[in-house]
């Protein structure tokens, strides 16, 4: 397992990574570690945006009709 030093933490950065790891019963390196591995799981916006874009054409969408349902939900008497 290698090791990671992370250099200019501000303090207050410091101190709320350890409240809440601490919160969750784990230690700082175990919690820092969990949050890194959740953000690097996600794609990145560019990513995810090429990746939708592949997948074909959107489809269009009546939001002129959409507000009008919208409407009509919120006053039927409109």
């Amino acid at each position: 397992m290698s090791t990671l030093q992370v250099r200019n933490l501000p303090d207050e950065l410091h101190a709320r990574l350890g409240e809440r790891a601490q919160r969750l019963g784990m230690s700082r390196s175990e919690y820092v570690t969990r949050v890194l591995r959740d953000d690097l799981m996600r794609p990145l916006i560019d990513d995810w945006a090429a990746s939708v874009r592949v997948s074909g054409p959107a489809r269009p969408i009546d939001v002129v009709g959409v507000l009008d349902d919208v409407r009509v939900e919120y006053d039927p008497n409109a």
